[in-house]
């Protein structure tokens, strides 16, 4: 029955699996009963939900009168504070459409006037710009401020190095965080010499002013995967960070190998999480001798660091929608969101994996749109209703 979709279809296992719950939940021989439990914890007293207990039309008719006037989101299986969620992204898509709004009112034809018509007007120069301009040239001041200036230096080859798939996985990252870290900076100070009316605007210049002042992100600078209807104030404080976390990459590799391992890795703040996954078991199946078909992803979470093997790596910044970690099991909370302080995950060959009871394989999204799959974990549970329930794993909290 959870195969026939009308009208769309479902192009996500883990949709499919929500559903599969879904269907299973209320189509089953117990709704037979008469004490069949349709809900649980209706509403905020705990009471529950039964099937009504009548054969007439009548019968259920009053029963469907007896229902509250208000459905929880523990009507679908979801934690009743589901909601904050959703009025959260609405609030965020309210501020973002607020911003882009933004007007420059009586000084938008002089958005685009010439620089040297402006001097013109004053001898001092200032006086001649707009209030947006004002506004904008302060925030450019404030995003310079944030964002890390030294040039991130790039990863020295050598004929050892060069052999090892994560060594030229992170080659690939601090290539593209360079490029776009001279980007950034050359455009804010070009935005901040127009601004102060020291360099002519161009189109290229023109686009930057628009976008910058309305609270959007250029599409220049867009170079890996954000959420839609990113502002520019969040993606420079991720984007401050991203260059941070390289130039722990740059000083671990000048360290050596090992370092570089390992390295405790912020798996939001790479530009390309899948390609991670794939250097690491690549990395192992080097060092071992193994077929990348034998190895298998384990993962355990820690409070802290711990030490790590030749086939463990260390993961940080990771976040756990609608479950909590602990006692080294996954359990359900009332929690919209908790932290997985330190994550390791290891490849392992599939003859040398250990049963350790009931598990479950949670999805791994890149952000809270849940578009795009990073990777998929298992972990140790005694619990169900984990699709139910939507659980599943951010790389980072940008939204």
């Amino acid at each position: 029955m959870s195969q026939s979709i009308y009208g769309g279809r479902i192009d996500n296992n883990f949709d499919q699996l929500l559903m599969n719950d879904f269907v299973k939940r209320i189509f089953q021989p117990a709704t037979f009963e008469s004490d069949f439990m349709l809900v649980d914890k209706v509403d905020e007293s705990g009471n529950k939900l039964v099937i009504p207990d009548g054969l007439r039309r009548e019968d259920f008719l009053r029963w469907m009168h007896k229902l509250p006037d208000t459905q929880t989101p523990a009507w679908l299986g979801l934690p009743n504070n589901a909601d904050q969620v959703i009025l959260q992204t609405k609030a965020t898509t309210f501020v973002q459409k607020l911003l882009k709004m933004q007007a420059v009112t009586d000084d938008e034809d002089l958005a685009y006037q010439d620089v040297e018509s402006q001097k013109n007007k004053s001898v001092i120069g200032g006086a001649a710009r707009p209030q947006w301009m004002k506004n904008l040239a302060a925030s450019v001041s404030e995003w310079l401020s944030i964002i890390p200036k030294e040039e991130l230096a790039a990863l020295k080859r050598t004929v050892e190095n060069i052999k090892d798939p994560l060594y030229r996985f992170f080659e690939r990252e601090c290539t593209i965080g360079r490029n776009l870290l001279r980007t950034v900076l050359t455009d804010l100070n070009d935005v901040a010499q127009v601004c102060d009316l020291k360099k002519k605007q161009t189109n290229y210049i023109r686009g930057l002013l628009s976008d910058l002042q309305k609270g959007i992100v250029p599409k220049s600078w867009v170079r890996y995967n954000i959420p839609g209807g990113v502002t520019i104030n969040p993606w420079i404080i991720d984007f401050s960070e991203r260059i941070r976390q390289l130039h722990k990459i740059v000083e671990a590799a000048q360290k050596g190998q090992t370092a570089l391992k390992e390295l405790t890795v912020w798996l939001g703040g790479l530009f390309s999480q899948e390609a991670y996954f794939t250097a690491t078991r690549q990395s192992v199946a080097q060092c071992k001798g193994y077929s990348l078909e034998e190895l298998k992803l384990q993962v355990s979470v820690h409070n802290s660091q711990v030490d790590l093997d030749s086939s463990s790596f260390g993961l940080s910044g990771l976040k756990l929608m609608g479950a909590m970690h602990g006692e080294g099991k996954l359990k359900i909370t009332e929690d919209i969101m908790t932290d997985l302080v330190y994550t390791r995950i290891s490849w392992v060959r599939d003859q040398d994996v250990q049963s350790t009871g009931k598990q479950i394989t949670l999805p791994v999204y890149l952000n809270n749109t849940r578009t795009t799959l990073v990777e998929t974990l298992n972990f140790n549970t005694d619990q169900d209703k984990f699709y139910e329930r939507g659980v599943a794993i951010l790389c980072t909290a940008l939204s």
